[in-house]
């Protein structure tokens, strides 16, 4: 086996021996609790859907989803 390592091979050093820890969640807002109970579920399964953990958004009607896109993007602009 020529990559084995040998007696005469330095050890490595401590820190390279050492786990990587892993990546901080992201921080997702709490939901509001005074919501119903139908719109906290929506809004919890879509915070999935875009943190990338599962399938694909609620299918809505185009004006629906342009109305959101609209504000979403008015949100930005102010955000900024």
């Amino acid at each position: 086996m020529a990559n084995a390592p040998t007696p005469a091979d330095p050890r490595p050093c401590h820190l390279a021996r050492r786990a990587v820890p892993a990546p901080r969640p992201r921080y997702e807002p709490p939901i509001p609790d005074h919501l119903p109970d139908a719109v906290r579920h929506v809004m919890a399964w879509q915070a999935h859907v875009d943190a990338g953990r599962i399938g694909n958004r609620i299918p809505v009607s185009p004006e629906i989803a342009a109305n959101r896109d609209r504000w979403t993007a008015l949100a930005r602009t102010m955000r900024k």
